[in-house]
C-alpha cells in the first residue's frame, strides 16, 4: 500500500454539466444585481482574497501538500477560481480606488503595465538618438515618478504586474535588443520593489532567436528572487485567419510549444517561471491542448473574441472551450483567468453579433465555476496531491503507523474486491468441512472483517488467522477480536516467513501490493510462507499480479526532484505520486506490461530457491534469483516531447474474474474508484528530447540481494531512415539500489 497521508473522502457534490448554456442571459439589470451579490458574498468563493489564495506560489519540496493554501476549499461548493481583467490603457494610475472598483465588479485581480507612455517616449528618443550618432550600447537610466503605473501599497496584493509589450530582447537589430534587456531589468526590479509577486512578460517575437530571449529571461530570473515570471505565449503559432477552416502548410501545432521547451531548458526548468497561456477562437488538436496541460500553466487569458454569442446574443464559450476551461482548472496550482479585451466589442466574422456588455464576461465564467461538474471518487481523495513525490513503503524494515493503516482503510473498492474473491474462492470448497482462512499482514483487521463476512455470505465454516508482525498493530488486532469478532480470529504475533503453524492453510489472504505490484516484496513474503498452503488445493489471493509502464513527459516532477539538491539519490528513486502534470508519450497512450508474478509458486522452482536460503528472513546467495525480472519494450513516440521518466502501473487477479487495476486505461472496467495505489514514478537525471515519430527502447530489471531488492532502468531513442534504425541518445543507466526495499 502505498498512499502514506491521510485524505478527508468528500460526500459527492451535485452539480450541473457544462453543456452549452443557450439561456444564460445577463442584461444590464443582472449585471447590477450580480454586482450587488457579489459584494455581500466576497468572502464565499467570488472573491477568494489573492494573498490568501498564493495560487501562483510554488510550492516548496519540504512543504506538506495539504498546507498549501492553493486547495479547493473542501467545504465548498464549487471550485475556487481566481478571476481578473487586464487594465489595458497604458497609463493608467492603478491605486486602492481602482482595485477596490474592480473588486466590487467582481474580479479577484487585475494586471496592469508598469510602465506608461511617456517611459516609452523616453525610451524611443535615446534609441533615435543613439542611432544617429550610429552608437550601439546605451544606458538608460533609473524610472522616474511620473513614468510609472504601480506604487507600493496594500492593494498591490491583488494585481499582477505586465512588462511593456514594444521590449524585444530577442531581435535581432543589436541596439534594440541591447536597450530591451535593460527596460525588462528596471521594469522587473521595480515590481519587486512594489512587493509584486507575479509579473507577466511578453514572449519571444523572432522564433529564429529563441535563444536570445531564454539567454535574456534565464538572467532576469537570477536578478528576480521572489517573483515568479509568466511568459506570455498562445497555444499555438497559428499561420494565417483563425477562421480559416484549412491548416496553411506551414503551420505547426507544436512550434508554440518548442519555443517554451527551449526557454524552460535553459533557464534549467526554474520553478519560478511559469506560462501565461492565450486562449484563442480556433483551439488546436486535443493533443496541443493536452501538451499544455503538462506545463506550468498558470495563467489563462481569455480575449472577448474567443467567445461566441449564444442564441441571446451573449457571450459564452464553446463546449471544447469549456472542456479545456475545466481541464486546465484541474491543474494545482489553480491557473489565474484572465479576461481581456471586454471594454471593447469584438469583432465577430458572419451575421452573429455579441450583446457586448463588459461585465457579462465575467459573468459568464463565475456561471461556469458554478457548475463544474462534480470531482470523481479519485479527484475527491488525492486533493492536494497530484505530483506529490512521496517515497514507498518499507512495510518489512517499519513498522507502520495506525494513520497509514486507516488511510488504506478508507478504500471501499479495493476491500469490496477482497471479499468477493474471498467468497468465490470459500464457495469453490465444500459445504460442511472447515476451512482454515489465514489474513498474513494483517494490519488493523480489515481483511478479517472481509473474511468472516464473506463466510457468512457463503455459508461455509471457516478458522480465520490473522497474522502480523508489527507489534502494535497486533495489539490492535487484540482488541478487535474482542470487541468486533467475538473471539472468532487467531490472532499470530509473527512475520509471516517465520510463521510456522501445526495445521495447513487453505485460502491465504494478503494485501502487500505496491504501486509497481511487486516493489514491497510481496513475492518475496509469498515464498516464505507459502510452505504453511495446503499442498492440496490451497489458494492464495492474490493469484497473480503484474507490472506496467510507459515512458512520460512529467517537467513538473522533474523540476521537483531538480530541487532536492541535498539527496544525490533523488533522481534515482522511485516514487509513489499521483500523477497529473503529464503527457504519455506513447502511441495510443500505449502501457506495456514489464512482467508478472504468480502464487504458488510451483514447488520445485521453491524448493530450489530454499535450498539456497530463499523464502525466509535472510536469503542467501542466489535464492531469490526465481524472483529476478527484466523486459525491453520498443514503443513508438508519434509526437515529440521530452521524456522525464517512466510512469509504472499494476494489475492483479485476485481469484476467479475479480481484478484490481490502477491502469488508467482498465481501472475502470476492473477497480473503478479505486483509491489506494497511486502510480509510481521512475525518473531520469537528465530529460530526453524526442523528435516526431521516433522510437523509445525502455529497459528495465527487478534485481535482488540477500537483504535488498531494486529497480535499474535506462531509456534509449531511435529514428528510422528507410530500413535503418539510428540512436537518438540514451539516459543513463539508473539504479534504486541505496533506497531498495529491505527484507
Amino acid at each position: 500500500m502505498d498512499v502514506r497521508v491521510q485524505f478527508s473522502i468528500l460526500s459527492s457534490l451535485k452539480r450541473s454539466s457544462i453543456n452549452q448554456p443557450t439561456n444564460f442571459s445577463p442584461p444590464g439589470s443582472e449585471v447590477r444585481k450580480y454586482q450587488k451579490e457579489n459584494r455581500a458574498n466576497t468572502n464565499n468563493y467570488h472573491r477568494p482574497a489573492l494573498p490568501k489564495l498564493r495560487t501562483l506560489q510554488t510550492l516548496p519540496t519540504e512543504q506538506h501538500p495539504m498546507d498549501a493554501e492553493t486547495q479547493s476549499i473542501e467545504s465548498n461548493t464549487v471550485p475556487v477560481w481566481c478571476v481578473g481583467q487586464h487594465l489595458s490603457d497604458p497609463n493608467l494610475q492603478i491605486d486602492a480606488g481602482i482595485v477596490d472598483a474592480e473588486g466590487n465588479a467582481g474580479y479577484d485581480m487585475i494586471t496592469a503595465r508598469i510602465t506608461n507612455s511617456k517611459f516609452h517616449r523616453r525610451i524611443q528618443e535615446d534609441i533615435a538618438r543613439a542611432r544617429s550618432e550610429k552608437r550601439l550600447h546605451i544606458h538608460i537610466d533609473a524610472l522616474t515618478a511620473d513614468e510609472v503605473n504601480i506604487r507600493p501599497g496594500q492593494y498591490m496584493s491583488s494585481v499582477i504586474a505586465s512588462v511593456s509589450t514594444w521590449i524585444e530582447v530577442d531581435t535581432a537589430d543589436s541596439l534594440l535588443a541591447h536597450v530591451s534587456r535593460q527596460v525588462l531589468d528596471l521594469e522587473l526590479a521595480y515590481a519587486a520593489f512594489c512587493g509584486l509577486s507575479h509579473v507577466v512578460v511578453p514572449g519571444p517575437k523572432f522564433q529564429e532567436n529563441i535563444t536570445e530571449y531564454a539567454q535574456a529571461i534565464n538572467t532576469a530570473l537570477s536578478r528576480a528572487t521572489y517573483m515568479q515570471l509568466l511568459i506570455q505565449l498562445s497555444i499555438d503559432d497559428w499561420i494565417g485567419d483563425e477562421n480559416s477552416l484549412t491548416e496553411n502548410v506551414m503551420y505547426d501545432a507544436f512550434s508554440a510549444w518548442d519555443s517554451w521547451n527551449t526557454i524552460r531548458t535553459i533557464c534549467k526548468y526554474n520553478t519560478q517561471l511559469a506560462i501565461a497561456l492565450r486562449i484563442p477562437a480556433k483551439l488546436p488538436n486535443p493533443f496541443v491542448i493536452r501538451r499544455w496541460f503538462a506545463e506550468p500553466l498558470r495563467m489563462l487569458l481569455i480575449p472577448s473574441p474567443t467567445f461566441c454569442p449564444n442564441n441571446k446574443g451573449f457571450p459564452v464559450l464553446s463546449k471544447s472551450h469549456q472542456g479545456l476551461l475545466t481541464k486546465y482548472m484541474k491543474l494545482r496550482p489553480t491557473p489565474f483567468i484572465l479576461l481581456t479585451d471586454t471594454n471593447t466589442a469584438p469583432v465577430m466574422r458572419g451575421p452573429s453579433k455579441i450583446r457586448h456588455e463588459p461585465h457579462s464576461y465575467l459573468i459568464y465564467i463565475r456561471h461556469l465555476q458554478k457548475n463544474q461538474p462534480t470531482q470523481s471518487t479519485v479527484e475527491k481523495f488525492g486533493s492536494g496531491y497530484q505530483d506529490y513525490l512521496q517515497a514507498p513503503l518499507q512495510p518489512l524494515a517499519d513498522n507502520l503507523e495506525s494513520i497509514t493503516y486507516e488511510v488504506f482503510e478508507k478504500d471501499p473498492v479495493k476491500y469490496q474486491q477482497y471479499e468477493t474473491a474471498i467468497r468465490l474462492a470459500l464457495e469453490d470448497r465444500n459445504l460442511g468441512e472447515e476451512i482454515v482462512v489465514a489474513i498474513v499482514g494483517a494490519g488493523r483487521g480489515p481483511l478479517v472483517t472481509r473474511a468472516l463476512r464473506a463466510a457468512e455470505q457463503s455459508g461455509r465454516t471457516v478458522k480465520v488467522i490473522a497474522v502480523e508482525k508489527n507489534p502494535n498493530a497486533y495489539v490492535h488486532l487484540l482488541g478487535q477480536n474482542l470487541e468486533r469478532w467475538n473471539n472468532r480470529v487467531t490472532i499470530i504475533k509473527s512475520d509471516m516467513r517465520s510463521w510456522k503453524p501445526t495445521f495447513l492453510v487453505d485460502i491465504l489472504v494478503s494485501e502487500l501490493l505496491g504501486s509497481f505490484a511487486d516493489n514491497e516484496l510481496s513475492p518475496e513474503c509469498l515464498d516464505g510462507v507459502q510452505r504453511v498452503l495446503n499442498p492440496s488445493g490451497g489458494v492464495m489471493i492474490p493469484q497473480s499480479y503484474s507490472a506496467h509502464l510507459t515512458p512520460i513527459m512529467a517537467p513538473k516532477i522533474y523540476a521537483d526532484i531538480s530541487l532536492r539538491k541535498s539527496d544525490t539519490d533523488a533522481s534515482e528513486t522511485p516514487y509513489v505520486v499521483m500523477l497529473q502534470s503529464i503527457d504519455n508519450l506513447a502511441e495510443n497512450d500505449f502501457i506495456a506490461k514489464a512482467w508478472d508474478f504468480s502464487h504458488p509458486v510451483p514447488s520445485n522452482v521453491l524448493g530450489e530457491a530454499a535450498s539456497m536460503g530463499g523464502g525466509f528472513v535472510g536469503l542467501g546467495d542466489g535464492g531469490n534469483d526465481h524472483n529476478l525480472r527484466s523486459c525491453r519494450f520498443t514503443f513508438n513516440v508519434p509526437r515529440r516531447g521530452v521524456v522525464h521518466g517512466l510512469a509504472g502501473y499494476f494489475e492483479s487477479v485476485l481469484y476467479g474474474n475479480v481484478e484490481l487495476s490502477t491502469r488508467p486505461d482498465t481501472i475502470d472496467q476492473k477497480s473503478k474508484d479505486m483509491i489506494s495505489w497511486f502510480p509510481i514514478y521512475f525518473p531520469l537525471k537528465t530529460p530526453l528530447y524526442l523528435p516526431d515519430h521516433c522510437e523509445v527502447d525502455v529497459s528495465m530489471w527487478r534485481r535482488s540481494s540477500e537483504r535488498k531488492v531494486w529497480y535499474e532502468w535506462m531509456i534509449e531513442g531511435f529514428i528510422r531512415t528507410g530500413n535503418r534504425r539510428l540512436p537518438l541518445g540514451c539516459s543513463d543507466l539508473h539504479s534504486s539500489k541505496k533506497n531498495g526495499c529491505l527484507m
